[in-house]
């Protein structure tokens, strides 16, 4: 951002949506605040009600930037693989998220523990099914070896939350090539 210059509506949604991801994924659903985005993302809290209407609005369209980055990292690692089986690649992809934000991550917690909820829940269903998808499609892999994948990936979410870095450090679960 250069001083002087006003920021483009995209980088400002962005910017926005970071911030919420960053507080839904400390606080969750019920306690995030709108007036601590916006304070966060530099914006007043007027305008995030213009961007997204509702809380809800808010918190939906951060799930789902939260789910386009996740997936980004994915094809981007198999991308840049090398040698390194897809499933491989996936899996150092997300430990290194896990790594570098664990808080990141909270927010999938956060969602699925939101997913009775009549608005949220359709959207943790959709983006979990993309993911597992994404999976499938980037490894080429069976239903049940994309299933296998997607329960470790659990566990390590649940071994961030906790801040348990010796199960989401632990390369005995990371996928092994045969």
């Amino acid at each position: 951002i250069v001083t002087g210059k006003r920021m483009k509506a995209t980088a400002r949604r962005v910017l926005i949506l970071e911030a919420a991801i960053e507080e839904y994924g400390r606080t969750g659903m019920h306690e995030v605040s709108t007036e601590v985005i916006a304070e966060r993302a530099g914006v007043s809290q007027p305008y995030i009600f213009r961007l997204f209407g509702t809380k809800k609005g808010l918190i939906i369209a951060a799930i789902t930037h939260h789910t386009d980055q996740l997936r980004a990292d994915f094809r981007q690692a198999v991308a840049d693989r090398g040698e390194a089986s897809p499933m491989d690649a996936m899996a150092a992809s997300y430990i290194q998220r896990l790594n570098d934000d664990p808080n990141s991550l909270r927010c999938q917690l956060h969602t699925w523990a939101a997913a009775s909820d009549p608005e949220i829940g359709p959207v943790a269903r959709k983006t979990y099914l993309a993911i597992i998808e994404d999976v499938r499609e980037l490894s080429g892999e069976d239903h049940a070896t994309v299933l296998d994948f997607m329960a470790t990936g659990m566990l390590l979410t649940v071994a961030a939350a906790l801040e348990l870095p010796e199960i989401y450090n632990d390369p005995a679960l990371l996928p092994q090539d045969s």
